[in-house]
């Protein structure tokens, strides 16, 4: 029998989004890509599980059915369809395009008339169709020959139906369904049915009468308030039987031939599909050969270094190469705390040596003693002359200082040059990278260790299987070490790499180490005021509410809202109606409880990440917070903090204030803080070469003030404070594109009064208008936007047909050059601090980076020379065509020093 599987388009797209409602997928461009990822999953997983013979795909039709023209209230209770999702429509149907699947629509018909055609003109003889979809609607379609291929959960697990299943199921057949819906109705689609009549009923009426005509010609039979129903809502039960009636003669253009299954693995789709910045999906269903399929791994040469001599054979080669990949394992995911159990190297493909540095024989092999390795060891890491190349050395640094080695010669890591290749990929693991770019299939970590119940500690693993994954890794380095050399050079990336980046690595890996000191006594002190705020806003919240129920329940809090309260619904989920943040800003002013509801949520967030979080990350070893600073995760090429994130703590909210006064310096030290003031405002004056933006800088005068000026139409005099605050909206917001109802929602103001703003704010600032213009032009021509330090990202999508991306990409491309030139400035600052701190053999130190911000823990005896040095650094890490200020704050703790 041939299978021919006829997917319902716009029931899938819809189970897509929702399947990642809680979690959604989200792009480079801040687009989210859920619909599109979860429908693209199920096809290549349809194709490689059933593998069917014929492939098509029905999609609702652009305008109205001709249901519509029957019953006007036809789904008329329908929400609007998300614009999130609306947006990913017109992308999936490209998808099934490029994957060369048959794509069916049809003027005046629904997707279930298609299906219901396909069933009609192919569930016969030696052909068998199947159904995806999950509308009941399509059990009238069940057949010998026709099958319902049903969701059972999420996107990926799925049940057959057939004609048996319906009469377990419902003690119905196919034919009958029409006229059981014409009594239920079908509240999905707002078809009326019966009213007062519900499935028991219509269940019970269908089977001993047969159909619809026959409950009619019984009429007599059934008496009693059914018959009164009946009789009274007969026009609608045989509209309702028209409405949930699908058609079987849609007049469709089509050729069986042209609906079989393409060979997807395509240079097109897998381009399609990384543009889409989807690597998990390249990954699993289009490399080459089977879904999951292992590679075969190139005869290599792994060796362990099991005697003293040997080491210092290989040690002689390492030092004779003058350069080598070098990778650590370790006993914990944090390096501060984590022991280093082997080291690996390589200097050639397929080859390389593992020393193990056994933590107490575990092994029960015989290998090096540990101090007499590290020993042996620590003059080669630690000679700057031998250069070390690494995938996120940075651990590696840190880890190895835990056993007294400093690593020196830190030349390339293959994970910061991946992403300097490609900011935009949100993976840059070796994994990922070797599969890329090397079409090679490493060992994972949880293929070494195990996972769940079956998991081992990495101590355990036999010496022979740690050695092959540890040696591969520093295989795959210098391998990937090789790629990314060449194409750093050919991309003109490589200066950038050397004199920024690589640097940078080792200042991270100094202010990790360094770690920050908080108070716990402070912390213990704001936690009992948290709780007890939290306490009266609950209080309040049941008060108001007028009963008591769980507010972190999504489904209790809704009912209360909107069900009890009478409050305006906003967003629909599957779930319900939505009660994120974004919702409950919207209704503020509606009603009292909303306030006491967003401070809950507020008290509750800073409560679980961080007054109670803060102190059960103090570094027994150290007694300090170590972060880990990302440097491969922002394309525009800012830093993030993770682990717990820094860069994140309110600064205005009297909480995060407090919570900032909780980061102290240890004794004989100060907090000293340096920020850039309005350090884009000024990228965007010298990047422009805006004459009045360069002249309001130079001359110092106000540039909020100058701007509400020109915009309200008054004398710098004349400017008020909230005249200010929407010209800062405004300055910050125009120069990164921001559309006229984005700025309405920032400013607060009307569309029409933000679309004006923007005319008159380009209209006071020309140059800038011409700068966005021509960046824009730019990026269409060459496909990416670079920073003044020749720092590229890719755009895409810049030239895209669809509105949404293309709006996206050029928010994105006038927001590259300012963004990501203000990263490269206090980049180099930090580097040139580190430097001027050892030069002066200092004991200060930096201990975070927060955006625009370094802090540093200084010593009182150093604290007037290291406020020199600090603006000097930062003034002047790149000269612009205005002053570079730096405020500078000092104080016992980090609030004071703002």
């Amino acid at each position: 029998m041939k299978k021919i599987f006829v997917v319902d388009g716009h029931a899938l797209c819809y189970r897509a989004y929702y399947a990642f409602a809680r979690n959604p997928l989200v792009n480079s461009s801040g687009q989210n890509t859920s619909a599109i990822f979860g429908f693209a999953r199920m096809l290549f997983r349809l194709i490689l599980d059933q593998k069917p013979d014929y492939l098509a795909v029905a999609f609702d039709p652009p305008k109205k059915s001709f249901r519509f023209r029957l019953y006007e209230q036809y789904k008329a209770n329908r929400v609007r369809m998300p614009d999130d999702l609306r947006s990913q429509i017109g992308e999936i149907k490209e998808l099934v395009a490029v994957m060369g699947i048959a794509l069916l629509e049809a003027e005046d018909f629904e997707a279930d008339d298609i299906l219901g055609t396909m069933a009609e003109r192919f569930g016969r003889g030696d052909t068998e169709v199947y159904l995806v979809t999950g509308d009941k609607d399509a059990y009238q379609l069940l057949s010998d020959n026709v099958r319902i291929y049903a969701n059972k959960k999420g996107i990926s697990e799925y049940e057959i139906l057939d004609a048996e299943s319906l009469k377990e199921k419902l003690g119905l057949t196919p034919a009958q369904m029409t006229d059981y819906m014409a009594i239920t109705g079908d509240t999905s689609d707002n078809v009326p049915g019966v009213k007062g009549i519900g499935e028991k009923g219509a269940l019970k009426l269908i089977s001993e009468y047969g159909s619809l005509d026959g409950v009619y010609r019984h009429l007599e039979d059934i008496g009693g308030r059914q018959k009164d129903l009946l009789l009274k809502e007969k026009e609608m039960a045989y509209l309702s039987r028209n409405l949930v009636t699908i058609r079987r003669d849609v007049p469709l253009n089509l050729d069986l031939e042209r609906a079989g299954v393409p060979d997807f693995r395509t240079p097109a789709v897998r381009e399609y599909f990384e543009r889409l910045e989807m690597r998990s999906i390249v990954q699993e269903f289009l490399e080459n050969g089977s879904a999951g399929e292992r590679k075969e791994a190139p005869a290599r040469n792994y060796r362990i270094l099991r005697e003293p001599d040997e080491l210092r054979a290989v040690i002689g080669e390492l030092g004779k190469a003058g350069i080598f990949s070098v990778d650590t394992e370790t006993t914990s995911a944090s390096p501060v705390d984590a022991e280093v159990i082997g080291v690996s190297f390589s200097i050639k493909e397929g080859e390389g040596w593992y020393l193990p540095l056994d933590p107490g024989n575990l092994f029960r092999q015989d290998v090096p003693e540990r101090g007499e390795s590290l020993a042996v060891l620590k003059p080669i890491l630690e000679d700057p002359s031998v250069r070390k190349v690494g995938q996120n050395i940075k651990y590696d640094i840190i880890a190895l200082r835990n056993h007294g080695i400093e690593m020196k010669g830190v030349y390339f890591d293959t994970m910061v040059a991946s992403y300097l290749l490609a900011p935009n990929e949100r993976r840059h693991n070796m994994d990922d990278l070797a599969a890329k770019y090397l079409d090679y299939t490493t060992t994972t970590y949880k293929e070494l260790v195990g996972t769940g119940k079956q998991a081992v500690a990495i101590t355990d693993v036999p010496l022979e299987k740690l050695a092959d994954y540890a040696v591969e890794d520093a295989d795959i380095t210098w391998r990937l070490y090789g790629v990314f050399r060449d194409r750093l050079a050919h991309e003109e990336l490589d200066t950038l790499f050397h004199e920024v980046e690589m640097p940078l690595v080792t200042v991270l890996a100094d202010i990790e180490s360094a770690g920050v000191k908080i108070d716990t006594g402070h912390f213990d002190r704001i936690r009992a005021q948290n709780e007890k705020m939290l306490a009266e806003a609950e209080r309040k919240i049941h008060e108001l509410a007028g009963q008591r129920f769980n507010i972190n329940s999504t489904r209790e809090l809704s009912y209360v809202l909107f069900e009890k309260l009478g409050l305006k619904r906003q967003k629909k989920t599957k779930t319900g109606f939505s009660t994120d943040i974004s919702v409950l800003e919207t209704l503020k002013g509606s009603h009292e409880i909303i306030d006491y509801l967003i401070s809950y949520r507020t008290l509750s967030k800073l409560k679980n990440t961080y007054i109670d979080t803060l102190p059960t990350l103090i570094s027994p070893k150290t007694g300090r917070i170590h972060t880990s600073y990302n440097q491969t995760v922002a394309a525009t090429g800012r830093l993030s903090s993770s682990d717990p994130n820094l860069q994140n703590i309110p600064v205005r909210d009297e909480f995060g204030k407090s919570i900032r006064s909780g980061f102290v310096a240890e004794k004989g030290f100060l907090i000293l803080s340096a920020d850039y003031s309005q350090i884009e405002l000024r990228l965007a004056a010298h990047l422009s070469g805006d004459p009045r933006m360069i002249r309001a800088f130079r001359d110092g005068e106000d540039i909020h003030t100058m701007t509400a000026s020109s915009v309200f139409r008054v004398s710098p005099e004349e400017v008020t404070p909230e005249m200010r605050r929407k010209a800062k909206v405004i300055n910050f917001s125009t120069i990164y594109g921001v559309s006229p109802y984005g700025l309405s929602q920032q400013a607060e103001i009307g569309i029409h009064e933000a679309a004006e703003f923007i005319r008159l704010y380009f209209e006071t600032y020309p140059k800038f208008r011409e700068f966005i213009d021509s960046t824009i032009a730019f990026a269409r021509e060459h496909g990416y936007v670079k920073t003044l330090l020749g720092r590229k990202r890719d755009v895409p999508d810049i030239n895209s047909s669809v509105s949404f991306r293309r709006e996206g990409a050029e928010r994105i491309a006038i927001n590259t050059p300012i963004q990501g030139t203000s990263a490269d400035m206090i980049k180099i600052a930090m580097i040139r601090l580190r430097d001027a701190l050892a030069a002066g053999g200092m004991r200060s130190r930096m201990i975070m980076q927060v955006h625009d911000e370094l802090v540093l823990e200084a010593h009182r005896e150093e604290i007037g020379e290291v406020e020199m040095m600090l603006r000097d650094v930062m003034e002047n890490a790149i000269p612009l065509s205005v002053p570079v200020v730096v405020e500078l704050h000092r104080g016992e703790n980090w609030e004071e020093a703002h």
